[in-house]
């Protein structure tokens, strides 16, 4: 079962989650709008090949919601493989030539996951924190209550 975003941003939400059932285990987006610019983008569960479409999709209508920042937390991920991880690296790409004002981050706790991240070769800077509050504070972000 697969719960797509709304054409136009629905800004009643204070977020919008899809799910992405398989066979074998479940992948959680939920997209939190923030008022301090940035936006949380978490990715829970599974990023493969078969989640990629759905990422890449997500992570479009995340930055078009209002051109806002956007903060990719990838530390629930139970799974990922090169051609989930590559799909999420092209869609930032895209999304960064795009919207060239938008800035990216990522929050990844597996080492694996974060050294191919740190080697992608994005249009920008995207820095790649190993924890939500090494982000938080270098993004300068407070955590929500």
């Amino acid at each position: 079962m697969t719960v797509a975003p709304p054409a136009e941003p629905d800004r009643t939400r204070a977020f919008q989650p899809i799910l992405k059932e398989r066979e074998n285990g479940i992948m959680i987006l939920q997209t939190l709008p923030a008022t301090c610019g940035w936006h949380l983008f978490k990715i829970e569960g599974q990023l493969d090949f078969v989640a990629a479409p759905t990422v890449q999709t997500a992570l479009r209508h995340a930055a078009g919601y209002d051109h806002g920042h956007i903060l990719i937390d990838l530390e629930d991920l139970k799974i990922a493989d090169e051609k989930g991880v590559s799909a999420l690296a092209s869609a930032v790409r895209r999304l960064l030539v795009e919207f060239s004002e938008t800035r990216v981050a990522f929050i990844v706790k597996d080492e694996w996951l974060a050294e191919t991240l740190k080697n992608a070769e994005f249009p920008a800077a995207v820095p790649v924190y190993r924890s939500s509050d090494e982000a938080l504070g270098a993004l300068q972000l407070k955590r929500a209550a």
